[in-house]
Parts: structure tokens; sequence; C-alpha cells
């Protein structure tokens, strides 16, 4: 089995809401895209557009084949260069903790907070008493959201947010050009993700999609030629399965499947991304968008 590689760009057109951990009444909210949002929101869009006379759109049937046969993996905050795109990537150091570092300058490395501070705004919310048409006692909050510019260290404007990342398609030929299977993401140039995108959140246009003839994933060698991709780094740029021995920090997840809620192996841990080893893992792309370390 051979994959080929890609690597696209999403230009934020709206602020945009991926939950995590709540902190009292703030909704914080992540800096990436992990694949399994991103997984439902090209389902949802590409079942609307394949929908054939006037059908229901089939939701199951499109994400239960783009889970085969396409692998994607988060997608991180870039910053414009020129015409380049360069992502920042999350990394756990020692006496640092979370940190933050661009590709092009890997030493660069920016704290989690002062990070979080060019990147977020907050939004406050309430909900309403239908009897007095007045707040409801107790429900002020505040929503985090990733805003569509870049905020440098004196709060000025420092250019357009995107978010980058890849996705590995299955195919007959590795590294095939224009392999069949690309084309159906050839009319998908904006998707929704994350919440409240009912009120014009997470607006995402994809203004570049690439073939990577380099043969490499955020800096890490990857292997084209297994039945899962792998991509072999020393960080995971996922959530990963806890088995693998890295620094870094563990996280409970899960997400709603067909309106119930589903665990995404709850009872386990998983790495965070940014979490870190001495040595080389190569780390294979399971359909849910998870990383699991080869032996």
């Amino acid at each position: 089995m051979t994959w080929s590689l890609f690597r696209w760009v999403w230009q934020l057109e709206g602020s945009l809401h991926v939950g995590m951990p709540p902190a009292g009444s703030l909704n914080r909210a992540r800096l990436y895209v992990p694949a399994r949002a991103l997984w439902g929101a090209l389902t949802a869009e590409l079942s609307r557009r394949e929908a054939q006379n006037g059908k229901e759109p089939q939701y199951q049937t499109v994400g239960e084949s783009l889970q085969k046969d396409y692998r994607f993996t988060y997608l991180y905050p870039a910053e414009q260069d020129g015409k380049a795109w360069h992502a920042w990537l999350p990394t756990y150091q020692e006496g640092l903790g979370l940190a933050w570092a661009r590709q092009d300058h890997a030493d660069g490395l920016v704290g989690d907070r002062q990070f979080r501070r060019r990147l977020l705004s907050t939004r406050p919310g309430t909900s309403i008493d239908a009897s007095t048409d007045s707040a409801e006692d107790g429900s002020l909050r505040e929503t985090e959201c990733v805003e569509t510019r870049w905020r440098d260290a004196r709060g000025r404007d420092a250019g357009p947010v995107a978010m980058v990342g890849y996705v590995f398609i299955r195919t007959a030929k590795a590294n095939d050009k224009y392999p069949v299977e690309r084309r159906r993401f050839d009319g998908v140039d904006a998707i929704f993700v994350g919440g409240d995108t009912r009120y014009g959140l997470g607006r995402l246009r994809r203004i570049a999609f690439d073939l990577v003839k380099q043969g490499e994933a955020f800096g890490g060698a990857v292997t084209l030629d297994a039945d899962l991709p792998q991509i072999e780094a020393l960080a995971t740029w996922a959530h990963a399965h806890a088995e693998a021995s890295l620094s870094g920090a563990l996280e409970l997840i899960g997400g709603w499947d067909r309106g119930s809620i589903r665990s995404l192996d709850q009872a386990a841990p998983l790495w965070q991304p940014g979490s870190r080893s001495t040595t080389l893992h190569r780390w294979s792309i399971e359909a849910d968008g998870l990383w699991r370390a080869s032996p």
C-alpha cells in the first residue's frame, strides 16, 4: 500500500474556537485543529456536495471513506513570510514546560502563555432567562478564540493567521502528482471548524494544496509505502498513545459520534501534542488521527 503526501494551508476568515477543558467561567481554546475536528468538517462539506438528486447527505458513508483512504495531521498556526507560511509547533522543554517554536526558527522558543497572547482573544457570553428576559444568574462566561490576525509582543497587528498541516492520500503510486482521490477536494475551498460555526466562527479558506516531494512532514521523514503512513520525529504533533516513553503532559479526550458521546480510549490518557523524547520515534497515523509509536 502506498500514500501520496500533500501540504495544505487554510487561512482563517473567522475567529476559531476548538474547545479544551474550561477554567472556571472561561471556555479555553486549543491553538491547533485536531485531525478529528478537521475530518468532521470535511465530512460535512463533502457530504453536502456529493448528495445526488436532492437526496439526504450520506454523512456516515462519506466519513468512513475519508477514514479509509485519507490520513490527516493536526493543523497548526502559521505566519506568513513573503509567499511562504511557517508553522508554529508545540514542544515541551525541561525547565520551561510547554513552548512553541516556528519551523524556520527552531531555536527561538516562545512560552505557551506568551504565545497564546499573540493569537487569542475572549468573547463574553451569557444565557438569557426567558421569564425575565435578562441574564440568567451564574451564566456569565468568556470564550477564547484564535483570531484572524497575529499580534506582536506590543499588541500590534502582525499579519494574517493560517493553519498548516498535511494530508496522506492512499493511492496506487507513491507521490503521484495528481491522484484521483485528490480531486475529491478540488471544490472544497472553505470549511467550518470548531464551535459556534452557525454564528460565523471557524471559517477556514484553503489557499494552498501542494504535493510534497521531499518526503517530510513538519520536518520529520515520512514513510509512504506502509499500511499506515508514518512520520519519524522526536516529538508527537498529535495526541499519541501513552505506551511511548515521552516527556510532556497527558490528557483524556473524547468526542461526539452520531448523536452520542464516543469514548476515544477514555480509560487511557494520551500524550498531548509537543510531548517529546530524546530518541527518534516512528509514528503511525491512525484513522482517528491519533499517533502510535511503531515498534
